[in-house]
């Protein structure tokens, strides 16, 4: 629907003013075309609120499980990088808004199906990996283990003062539990 449109500029915008503040003026000027244009594609600032969303799912989707497709790393090293294209990367932006609050406490009473469903995927292929790659101990409890890890990265990532933190933090986890 909005592949002609940027994502970031608009993920930006709705991060610094919020989802409800953030006026179709705003996001036309974050993308420099006209305000008549975004409803010309979307119809409404929901439906491309709703395209925002489905846009960084995807994409981040797409980056997690590229990541797990690296046969040159350590099956660690790829899960790690594949959590934090899912949620690792987003840490920066969700602290420095000032509607990060807001956007984290909305997805966790109630994520879109869509972040379920790719999450799901994520967990899946994560799974796979382990089972082909991982330690002898781990491969009965691949699906466990990848789903225990995928949390982790979701409560991890609020938890921590910074990005490099995560990633190291992430890497002691998932060494812990997937190393040979």
């Amino acid at each position: 629907m909005g592949d002609d449109f940027p994502l970031d500029p608009v993920v930006a915008t709705f991060a610094r003013y919020g989802v409800r503040r953030t006026s179709m003026n705003d996001l036309a000027r974050a993308l420099g075309v006209s305000r008549q244009s975004l409803y010309n594609r979307f119809g409404s600032k929901g439906a491309l609120a709703d395209w925002t969303v489905q846009a960084l799912i995807d994409r981040s989707l797409a980056e997690a499980l590229a990541s797990i497709d690296q046969p040159a790393k350590t099956l660690p090293a790829r899960i790690v990088d594949a959590l934090d294209a899912w949620v690792g990367r987003h840490r920066p932006a969700l602290h420095a808004s000032p509607h990060g609050a807001e956007i984290v406490a909305a997805m966790r009473t109630d994520p879109p199906e869509a972040v379920r469903t790719a999450e799901r995927r994520l967990v899946a292929a994560m799974a796979e990996a382990i089972r082909l790659s991982g330690p002898g101990s781990a491969v009965p409890r691949a699906g466990s283990i990848a789903q225990a890890l995928c949390w982790t990265a979701r409560g991890l990532v609020h938890a921590v003062p910074d990005h490099d933190a995560f990633r190291r933090q992430m890497d002691h986890i998932a060494g812990a539990l997937v190393a040979r």
